[in-house]
């Protein structure tokens, strides 16, 4: 049944960039680890249901929910995209090029939590900033 769902809903809505690096990472020894289309499919709904503009991907892996992000946020949009695996990244960065989305993405080769920890510390610095000047 499953089967099924995917073959006539899921697969044939799945941008064929997204599809071709979903292949691609099935070849991967943990290609177990990539986003399923169905769930892709879910998460690019509520992206444009909350008109999202900027976005944090921790645990990027071959970048299947990270491309599919840069195809849904508008033109303008940024996403953060953190990863230890810098080699995983690059089995999907040829993909993630091709349709033109590269540009925004920041990828940033680290454990997330250092660099979530100075997102915080620079929207609570610009926030106290912005209150100051309120002030004046």
């Amino acid at each position: 049944m499953w089967q099924y769902i995917l073959e006539t809903g899921v697969y044939p809505r799945e941008v064929e960039i997204l599809k071709e690096l979903r292949n691609a990472t099935a070849e991967h020894p943990l290609g177990f680890m990539g986003a399923a289309p169905d769930s892709g499919q879910l998460m690019a709904f509520l992206l444009k249901l909350l008109n999202a503009k900027k976005t944090i991907e921790v645990r990027v892996f071959t970048g299947y929910s990270l491309l599919l992000t840069a195809l849904t946020i508008p033109n303008d949009g940024k996403i953060i995209a953190m990863d230890l695996d810098r080699k995983a990244y690059e089995i999907g960065l040829p993909f993630i090029k091709k349709p033109g989305p590269e540009h925004k993405i920041d990828f940033i080769e680290s454990q997330a939590l250092p660099v979530l920890d100075k997102l915080l510390e620079d929207v609570t610095e610009s926030l106290s900033a912005d209150v100051f000047a309120d002030m004046i």
